[in-house]
């Protein structure tokens, strides 16, 4: 099966796990690569009925859109009923143009979130094919063994009282209790109806106070930056490259399960990588945590980064 076909069938397969219903779906995409408009036949094919919108070839912006007071998405002037949101977040050029409160309103509303990371508008020719076909295998990659994978490292981290990473030659970051484990599936299905593909994560929420130590950080083209962590607030100590200006805690843990998920920092799919480790700042209610706030970035952590755990 051509790849395009594989990844269109993941992200059907997104929607039917959070909504077994046939339900209405509303595309917002970027472009006209052949993932895009081969999604909306194959979706009708399983009786769901799908408004395809695509958004001007300039916007660059990730703004999922606003609810009006009935609860439907206002996207250029119309307004769409929709059970389900398929959100293409273009890697690549762009800049924020909401911040993470829309999209609350959005789930407040009843509506539920498919967020596709998948490149477009990339000016480079010689990086956009490969990048493309990068994100096109780890969207493919086969949804049951992500499940089950995700599954059996939850239930191993769950029994822990204590998690240590290690990173670079120095980094040892503790992540003590209160923490709570969850994967791509079991959250969605819980309480936070939200979908971010490709698939293939295991994460740890915790309150910042649960992260003590150092870390080891990669800035991307083989550099690094050491930092202090002290209740979850950074401090950098040196290294090649910086760290972006922010002022929010760690909240989160991530581990990658995606086997066709290459470790490409600082594209997304760093975050997915099978045993790639990364940390998540700032907003921790979209994950399963209790801080609400305007954004969530994560950075990933060097690649020798390992995971133990205490009992």
């Amino acid at each position: 099966m051509p790849p395009e076909k594989q990844a269109i069938a993941a992200i059907a397969d997104a929607v039917t796990r959070l909504d077994p219903r046939m339900a209405t779906v509303v595309l917002m995409r970027r472009g006209d690569d052949p993932l895009w408009t081969g999604l909306p036949p194959a979706l009708r094919e399983l009786g769901m009925e799908v408004s395809d919108v695509r958004l001007p070839p300039q916007d660059r912006c990730w703004a999922p859109p606003a609810p009006d007071d009935r609860g439907r998405l206002l996207v250029g002037g119309r307004a769409y009923a929709a059970d389900v949101l398929i959100y293409h977040d273009p890697f690549g050029p762009g800049r924020l143009g909401a911040d993470l409160q829309a999209l609350y309103r959005l789930l407040d509303c009843g509506v539920k979130v498919v967020f596709v990371d998948f490149p477009h508008g990339m000016t480079s020719a010689v990086a956009a094919d490969p990048l493309r076909n990068a994100y096109l295998s780890a969207l493919s990659a086969d949804v049951e063994t992500v499940v089950a994978a995700g599954a059996e490292l939850r239930a191993v981290l769950q029994d822990s009282t204590r998690l240590r990473v290690r990173s670079g030659s120095t980094g040892v970051l503790e992540v003590s209790r209160p923490f709570e484990v969850r994967d791509d599936f079991t959250s969605a299905l819980l309480d936070v109806p939200v979908l971010q593909l490709p698939y293939g994560e295991v994460w740890v929420v915790a309150p910042p106070e649960s992260f003590d130590g150092a870390v080891e950080l990669s800035t991307g083209r083989g550099r690094h930056v050491r930092a202090r962590v002290r209740r979850g607030r950074l401090s950098p100590e040196g290294g090649a490259g910086a760290l972006p200006e922010f002022d929010a805690p760690m909240v989160e843990l991530g581990i990658g399960l995606n086997k066709a998920a290459p470790w490409l920092p600082p594209a997304t799919l760093f975050e997915k990588s099978q045993g790639r480790l990364h940390v998540g700042f700032g907003d921790s209610g979209l994950i399963g945590g209790s801080r609400r706030e305007r954004l969530h970035f994560d950075l990933p952590l060097s690649r020798d980064s390992s995971l133990d755990k205490e009992w």
